[in-house]
């Protein structure tokens, strides 16, 4: 085989090694069955990336569907959800929380401090578990000690809602 045709060869192995270490997945809370959610979505484009970049996709469909860009993050970041009243859900990723709403979809922003009326209800997290980005409910006081009671806590993995906003 001639050196002409050996770069056309090693250029589908060089893509895919390229690509191999991306990553996109995305996880959703479901508020009223499909067509009213909450998604978070992360995605990593190169291999050597060492964070990932993170949006919410609020829907109320047929009425609104947005995505908007949240921030970047670690592999490993938590993205808490809070409902502190009708329609109006926080997110909070490290120390940064963000506001957002699923009347028209339209409105979001980063908070600079806490509500005056607090975070609202824990809804769940969008975290890693057992290698898969996915939503994590929290669970009642009442439901959580009759699950740590019955199965013990998974080893290495954080209990939803244990961390408390500042």
């Amino acid at each position: 085989m001639s050196c002409l045709f050996r770069p056309l060869f090693l250029s589908p192995c060089v893509l895919a090694l390229g690509l191999s270490g991306c990553s996109n997945d995305g996880a959703a809370y479901l508020i009223d069955g499909p067509r009213h959610a909450i998604s978070v979505e992360r995605r990593q484009d190169y291999f050597w990336e060492k964070r990932f970049r993170f949006s919410a996709v609020v829907s109320r469909l047929p009425d609104c569907q947005r995505k908007h860009m949240i921030q970047k993050a670690g592999p490993r970041a938590r993205v808490e959800l809070w409902q502190p009243g009708p329609n109006t859900y926080i997110l909070r990723i490290g120390d940064n929380t963000y506001v957002t709403e699923t009347q028209t979809c339209r409105s979001f922003a980063r908070l600079e401090e806490a509500p005056p009326g607090g975070y609202g209800r824990q809804l769940g997290v969008f975290a890693m578990r057992n290698g898969v980005f996915s939503f994590l409910p929290e669970e009642s006081p009442a439901e959580n000690a009759s699950a740590e009671s019955s199965q013990g806590v998974e080893e290495g993995m954080d209990a939803p809602g244990t961390s408390t906003p500042p």
